[in-house]
């Protein structure tokens, strides 16, 4: 059973069930989950895909990709593309963890500081969307 003690009703639940515990002479495991990211932060997620495509795009870079044999594509950058080529590869760069879905808050707050300073360099501002920034 998960508890977020955070929450003073989840708190008295965890200690009334140690307390049951507890009197059974149990062997019992505690350990920490960390909390994966919220739906709001995931669907801000992918709209920050979205900008730095339509950015990437808006300069007229184009991603090349060279996964076929002996040839070269050039298309628009897309927010998948983005995901793939630029997120997830930092993503296991940094923390070793494949799928999006399984990083927390502030992973993607590290993966976000690192992108925005690599385009900031090269001239491109970018920004991590926020409910007030996205109702300008």
């Amino acid at each position: 059973m998960k508890y977020d003690l955070s929450k003073p009703i989840d708190l008295q639940r965890f200690k009334n069930d140690v307390t049951k515990v507890t009197a059974m002479n149990k062997v019992v495991e505690l350990k920490e989950v960390k909390l994966t990211r919220s739906g709001k932060q995931n669907r801000a997620l992918h709209v920050f895909f979205t900008i730095i495509s339509n950015e990437l795009n808006e300069l007229g870079h184009e991603f090349q990709y060279t996964g076929l044999k002996g040839s070269t594509l050039s298309t628009r950058y897309t927010p998948n593309l983005v995901k793939e080529f630029f997120w997830r590869p930092l993503q296991m760069a940094l923390f070793n963890i494949q799928s999006t879905t399984k990083i927390d808050t502030q992973q993607i707050n590290e993966i976000n500081e690192v992108v925005i300073r690599y385009f900031a360099e090269r001239g491109v501002e970018l920004f991590f969307p926020s409910i007030e920034s996205l109702m300008e």
